[in-house]
């Protein structure tokens, strides 16, 4: 299955990602508008360990979550189903910090 369209590039850089079941993972908390986490649900998340690097994990988008207490509270956790032909991806230029999103091409 090709690379959706509407996806998120992120670097990774503090495994942060958690083994929820079989193929389903946790990406970590990131901070960015819950609109732009919803306008993501099934599309890709890619992680890289750097931007000029080629993707080393990722999968579909199958929901995300707003942590809702403590230090970490309006982050957003998406959940995502492994994909192994979403690894090897490179993520161009128009990274803002640690983050691209495309939404189309």
């Amino acid at each position: 299955m090709p690379i959706k369209t509407k996806r998120i590039h992120l670097i990774e850089r503090n495994d942060k990602i958690t083994k929820v079941s079989d193929q389903v993972w946790e990406s970590g908390d990131w901070s960015l508008p819950e609109a732009k986490a919803k306008s993501l649900l099934g599309g890709s998340i890619l992680f890289h360990k750097k931007r000029a690097e080629p993707s080393y994990f990722g999968g579909l988008i199958l929901n995300y979550r707003i942590q809702d207490k403590g230090q970490k509270k309006g982050l957003v956790i998406f959940t995502f189903e492994y994909r192994a032909d979403h690894r090897m991806v490179l993520a161009d230029k128009g990274w803002s910090k640690d983050m691209k999103i495309v939404m189309k091409e």
